[in-house]
């Protein structure tokens, strides 16, 4: 008998601080949809809100100026070679020489007389 109301006292003081962890709950999930004051209704101190992640530029290595993604650096300059305008067949062969590493004559044909 005397087991039983053991038993049952603990289960009374579990029962009991359940109900009172689900209302901390219940306040902390309110706060936190209603916002943040600087004491919520628990008695603690809530922490400053985080600022906004900020910009990081990996070419340039700078931060809060732009991202890598809008880095000027990144649009072609007007002295580099411009892209391909090559429009011609895929299946067709494109003359390329070896020697010169451009395309445009064969190697057969070139008339560079550098050697490596």
């Amino acid at each position: 008998m005397n087991q039983i109301n053991f038993l049952n006292s603990v289960i009374v003081d579990l029962q009991r601080k359940n109900e009172e962890l689900k209302v901390k709950l219940k306040k902390m999930a309110l706060t936190e949809f209603n916002g943040n004051d600087e004491h919520d209704s628990l008695g603690e101190v809530n922490k400053k809100k985080k600022a906004p992640p900020r910009v990081f530029c990996d070419i340039c290595d700078c931060f809060d100026l732009h991202d890598t993604e809008d880095c000027p650096t990144q649009t072609q300059s007007p002295d580099s070679p411009p892209h391909t305008t090559y429009h011609g067949s895929r299946s067709g062969e494109r003359p390329y020489c070896d020697i010169c590493e451009a395309f445009g004559h064969w190697t057969d044909s070139c008339n560079d007389d550098q050697t490596f």
